[in-house]
């Protein structure tokens, strides 16, 4: 459903169930006083024949004409009128009335039904001696009061249909700039992330443009990183892909010892190659949407599982210092893996065997945030090394990172900044290096 057709929509209904309401009140206070109204007009009709019977001083048995012109007065506004002596006999009534009724009349006003037909009546007992009866129809007084609620609610709808149609015609034309937007994006190039400009777009437009020139802003970057990391390990991968082709052109030029080297390091070369795609598979797998049923409930649980199958002799090589309250951190589990296997990874390779790597897990509820740390005695980073952390196929040293592909440390930031985590590298009192995960725990 569109936009403007809704907008009618709950704009009709709402004055549909307002009118409603506000004819329903107006029905039961219209007909009310209508009432009010034309009870006293009985009222003063039969006060009003008392009088003329007063100034007439005619006698109950006077002739049927000479009643007939004071009965005439009241009959001729709709309203029936009769008139009887203290003793009950009639004396002059009009034409129709509710006369069967007034067998046992009662003074004051009454409502009664004749012939199935609902009467207002009111009875008077004059001065002289004469019982006055008025009387109107009760579906007369409805009717009054329908005609009268007919008069005002034809305009009302009247305007009502008016207010729609021109709010159809408003919401058309306040939507025109949101037309107008979208056909300068259905006329973009797919390439062209160039914010769009909110010049003469209304004010209620512009928190949306800046939202989406936000979007576009991210989207560019990301596109920008997307083809520096394509340009990356391109080159990456050209470089392990040479070095095969020249061993395997030397061993099959050369035979002995030379060809058995030449392999040999063509093979080194496989690995190396192996290895970087490993890890460019394991970045886009940390980029991509979690599992829903991937949940780590035990970060101290986790650690030891990660520990636990590394081999024998980097295992022996491992402190664990796993703290003294557990938590579960707020990530996939199998994420967090991967991240703490590249950071022990990396401490392993670097840090001179057999120095011992630490491994620390500790968890602040208070805080809703866990510390998991990795020290080494390697050689460590100088500041400026450390500020290209995330940086993806960065290498510090060459001659210490001749084996890596420069992804491990970009693996384990873009996990950690995806969950609102952070990685932090400090050098080590004594030398080497800490690698610092500091991550919400679950709940957060």
């Amino acid at each position: 459903m569109s936009l403007r057709l809704r907008a009618v929509l709950i704009a009709g209904l709402a004055l549909v169930l307002l009118w409603a309401i506000a004819a329903a009140v107006m029905i039961r206070g219209v007909q009310a006083n209508l009432d009010q109204m034309l009870d006293e007009r009985l009222a003063m009709s039969a006060r009003m024949v008392s009088g003329l019977l007063q100034r007439a001083a005619i006698a109950p048995e006077a002739a049927p004409q000479h009643w007939a012109d004071i009965i005439r007065v009241s009959g001729a506004n709709g309203i029936a009128c009769e008139v009887r002596s203290m003793q009950g006999t009639v004396l002059a009534r009009t034409e129709s009335g509710p006369y069967s009724t007034m067998d046992s009349p009662a003074l004051g006003f009454s409502t009664r039904d004749v012939d199935g037909e609902p009467w207002r009546i009111h009875i008077l007992d004059d001065a002289n001696g004469y019982r006055i009866m008025t009387a109107d129809r009760v579906a007369r007084r409805h009717g009054l009061a329908r005609e009268m609620l007919r008069a005002a609610g034809v305009p009302f709808l009247v305007a009502v249909s008016g207010g729609l149609l021109a709010l159809w015609i408003g919401i058309d034309r306040g939507l025109a700039p949101l037309a107008a937007l979208r056909r300068r994006l259905a006329d973009r190039r797919d390439d062209d992330t160039r914010p769009i400009a909110d010049t003469g777009a209304p004010s209620e437009l512009k928190p949306l443009l800046a939202a989406f020139n936000g979007v576009l802003s991210r989207l560019s970057s990301t596109l920008a990183g997307q083809r520096a990391f394509t340009d990356a390990a391109a080159h990456e991968l050209r470089t392990p892909l040479t070095a095969i082709d020249t061993h395997l052109q030397v061993a099959q030029l050369a035979t002995g010892e030379q060809a058995r080297t030449a392999l040999a390091q063509a093979g080194r070369g496989v690995q190396r190659m192996r290895h970087t795609l490993e890890q460019m598979m394991v970045l886009a797998r940390s980029e991509a949407p979690p599992d829903a049923d991937d949940i780590c409930n035990s970060a101290a649980r986790l650690v030891e599982d990660v520990l636990g199958r590394l081999d024998p002799a980097a295992r022996s090589r491992i402190q664990w210092q796993p703290g003294t309250v557990d938590c579960a951190p707020a990530m996939p589990r199998s994420l967090l893996e991967t991240a703490l296997r590249n950071l022990v990874d990396n401490a392993l390779r670097y840090a001179p065997a057999p120095s011992p790597i630490t491994v620390s897990l500790q968890c602040e509820p208070s805080w809703r945030r866990l510390t998991l740390a990795v020290a080494d005695r390697g050689p460590g980073l100088v500041p400026a090394q450390r500020a290209h952390v995330g940086q993806r196929f960065w290498r510090g040293d060459r001659a210490r990172h001749g084996d890596g592909a420069g992804l491990g440390l970009s693996i384990v930031h873009a996990i950690a900044t995806r969950f609102d985590g952070s990685l932090r590298l400090e050098a080590r009192d004594g030398g080497g290096l800490v690698a610092i995960l500091d991550l919400p725990i679950a709940g957060a």
